[in-house]
């Protein structure tokens, strides 16, 4: 059996991330408000959740749920059980809406809603953000900081964590960045309308790319991180999950590897930064 990392020994991060969008999605990204649509958003939460839940507690992993507060407003039983079993809960908006799109206003409202919906359903403050659609505006950054964000996930400028900037500035606000090429939508998301998407990839394809980035990191090793971006009404299919669980074999195989929630591995490039200023 391979040997596990921790945050103070290890070759590489892995975290497994899961954006809980259910029907916020549609509503909120794809304005599209028809029952059928929207029962694809509710798959996530009544099939998607519950098995992501079971896999995880099968081999004993952590994990990062982002979650609008929509979701949590209409599903408040899976926003509970993901909570129940540990996980760590992010922010991502209120109804999946593209910060890009909003005025400030707007976004603050959002913000806080989302907030608010969490705090009812499980008591939480998150200390992450995941923007919905991996959009942000020119105020997200204010508003995050003022709120009290400490990391971000919504950005894909590098393999490793590092500091925000806004408008030239260096920020307190960690940026652990994604890669689409890591996310189950780019490859499987399908939709005729409002916008085409082809999706319904072989989960093959997927495994194969999923595995060679994951291989590609292990051996650069160092500070740099492999984020896996889900969603439950899309890796939730079985062929799916089955794809998901080899990938993840294929991870416990390697030794010094650190499963972690994204707050953990912000805070340990929080600590790092800490150590090399003083």
């Amino acid at each position: 059996m391979a040997r596990m990392g921790t945050a103070s020994n290890h070759r590489l991060a892995v975290s497994l991330t899961f954006d809980f969008d259910a029907e916020s999605a549609w509503l909120g990204a794809f304005k599209v408000d028809t029952p059928s649509a929207l029962s694809r958003g509710a798959y996530g939460a009544y099939e998607g959740v519950p098995r992501i839940l079971r896999l995880l507690e099968k081999h004993g992993l952590p994990a990062t749920f982002f979650i609008p507060g929509y979701s949590a407003e209409i599903h408040p039983a899976e926003t509970r059980d993901i909570a129940a079993a540990g996980h760590e809960i992010g922010h991502h908006g209120y109804i999946h809406e593209p910060p890009h799109l909003l005025t400030p206003d707007e976004e603050r409202v959002m913000i806080v809603r989302g907030l608010e919906e969490l705090d009812k359903a499980v008591g939480i403050r998150p200390k992450g953000y995941r923007s919905p659609s991996w959009e942000l505006s020119k105020s997200t950054y204010s508003l995050l900081a003022e709120y009290g964000f400490e990391y971000d996930a919504s950005q894909l400028a590098k393999d490793r964590p590092y500091w925000v900037e806004d408008a030239g500035r260096r920020t307190d606000i960690v940026e652990v960045p994604g890669a689409w090429e890591l996310t189950d939508s780019s490859h499987f998301l399908f939709a005729y309308s409002p916008v085409y998407l082809t999706g319904l990839s072989a989960p093959s394809k997927v495994e194969e790319i999923w595995r060679a980035d994951f291989d590609g990191a292990y051996e650069e090793g160092g500070d740099v991180c492999y984020v896996l971006t889900m969603h439950p009404q899309i890796i939730g299919r079985h062929h799916r999950m089955a794809m998901l669980e080899r990938v993840i074999n294929h991870i416990l195989e390697h030794d010094d590897v650190w499963f972690a929630q994204m707050i953990d591995i912000a805070n340990l490039f929080r600590s790092r930064e800490a150590a090399n200023a003083g």
